[in-house]
C-alpha cells in the first residue's frame, strides 16, 4: 500500500523528548474529531499505558487522513492504543528507520539541549573553585611568587577561561528564552564585554565614539559581542592585530547596521557557507555552538548576521524597534 503526501497538504510536528529505542510502526487512519492542536499535545505526550509514543505525525488534509510514526512494544499494543482513542486503524505495519544526516544531527542538538543544564551544574561548581582558588593564590602570593610558579598560574587561569566559554556557548544555544527588550545604549553594551573579555597586549580594540540607543535585550546582546571579540582573538592569535567596531545608522531603513573587523588571516572560503552551522568549528578546541549562537539572538532580534573576508568581517543589520515584528518575539 502506498503512502503519497504533498508538502502543501500535511500538518508535520516533531518530538523533542528522547526516549529509549523501541520498535517502530507507520499507521493510517481518519482524522475524526482530531485537530492540529491535539495532535501537537499527541506527538510531545509521554509513553501511554499501552507504552506507545508518537514520533511524528503526517496530515492529509485532502483526504481527511492521519499518518503516524510511532515507538510501541508491540504492533498489539497500537491497535488496544487506537481502540482506547476510539480510532480504527485502517493499517499498521513495523518499518524500520533510515536516519538522514539531517535527522543524526538534529538528535544531536536534542541530546545536547539535555546535556546543557546538567554541564552548567555539574562543571560550574568545580570550575568557580579552581578559578576561585587561583585568584586567592595570586592575590596572597603576588609579590613572593616565583616567574616559574606565576607562569603555571596564567596557564591554569586561561585553561579554565576556555572551560568556561565552551560551557556558556552550550548553554546559550540550547537555551530559548523571550526577549527583554528595552530601550539600550549599544555602546554601554560594548563597554561591558570588553570588560569581561581577556584583550591580549598584541591586539588594539577601535570602538566606535557615537553610541546607539534602540530596543534590545541587552544580556542576550552581551553573549553576542562576547562570542564575536572571543573569535576574533583567536582568529588573530599572537600576532600584532586589530579589532574594529562600528556603527552604521540606516535611517530610511530604521535599521542598525554593526560590524566587527578583526585583522585576522580570514576563513577559507570553501568553509565560509558552513560557518552558521550547529557543531561545525575550525577549532582545535570548540563546541561549534558560538556563532550559531550568535545567529539565533540576531535572528531572534529580526535581524540578520553574514561574514565575508578581506577583512574578515562580520555584519549585523538590526531593527531599530523590533516591537513592530511580534511574531519574532513569540
Amino acid at each position: 500500500m502506498g503512502i503519497f503526501l504533498c508538502i502543501s497538504d500535511i500538518f508535520l510536528s516533531g518530538k523533542t523528548d528522547i526516549e529509549a529505542a523501541l520498535p517502530t510502526f507507520i499507521d493510517g487512519h481518519k482524522m475524526k474529531d482530531l485537530t492540529p492542536d491535539r495532535l501537537e499535545k499527541l506527538v510531545n505526550s509521554p509513553a501511554d499505558s499501552f507504552g506507545v509514543t508518537h514520533v511524528e505525525l503526517f496530515y492529509n488534509k485532502k483526504e481527511d487522513k492521519l499518518y503516524c510514526i510511532l515507538e510501541a512494544p508491540s504492533e498489539e499494543s497500537i491497535w488496544r492504543h487506537h481502540e482506547n482513542a476510539g480510532l480504527k486503524c485502517e493499517f499498521i505495519t513495523e518499518v524500520q528507520q533510515i536516519k538522514t544526516d539531517k535527522i543524526l544531527k538534529t538528535e544531536k542538538l536534542q541530546i545536547l539541549g539535555e546535556m546543557s543544564s546538567r554541564i552548567s551544574h555539574d562543571l560550574r561548581n568545580p570550575l568557580s573553585i579552581i578559578r576561585n582558588s587561583i585568584d586567592i593564590m595570586n592575590m596572597r602570593w603576588k609579590d613572593s611568587m616565583s616567574n616559574e610558579m606565576a607562569e603555571y598560574l596564567a596557564k591554569m587561569s586561561r585553561a579554565s577561561s576556555s572551560i568556561n566559554i565552551m560551557i556558556e556557548d552550550i548553554v546559550n544555544f540550547a537555551r530559548t528564552q523571550s526577549l527583554r527588550l528595552e530601550n539600550n545604549s549599544l555602546l554601554l553594551v560594548i563597554h561591558r564585554t570588553i570588560d569581561t573579555v581577556h584583550i591580549p597586549n598584541n591586539i588594539k580594540m577601535k570602538i566606535p565614539q557615537n553610541d546607539v540607543m534602540f530596543e534590545f535585550d541587552s544580556a542576550k546582546i552581551e553573549v553576542l559581542f562576547n562570542n564575536l571579540i572571543t573569535n576574533a582573538i583567536h582568529a588573530i592569535g599572537g600576532n600584532d592585530g586589530g579589532i574594529t567596531i562600528r556603527f552604521n545608522e540606516k535611517d530610511v531603513e530604521d535599521k542598525i547596521e554593526i560590524q566587527v573587523q578583526d585583522s585576522g588571516p580570514g576563513i577559507p572560503e570553501g568553509l565560509l557557507p558552513r560557518i552558521f552551522e550547529p557543531l561545525f568549528t575550525t577549532k582545535q578546541y570548540g563546541t561549534g555552538l558560538g556563532l550559531p549562537s550568535c545567529k539565533n539572538i540576531i535572528e531572534q532580534h529580526g535581524g540578520t548576521i553574514s561574514i565575508t573576508n578581506n577583512p574578515t568581517t562580520v555584519t549585523l543589520v538590526l531593527p531599530r524597534h523590533l516591537r513592530a515584528y511580534p511574531k519574532i518575539q513569540s
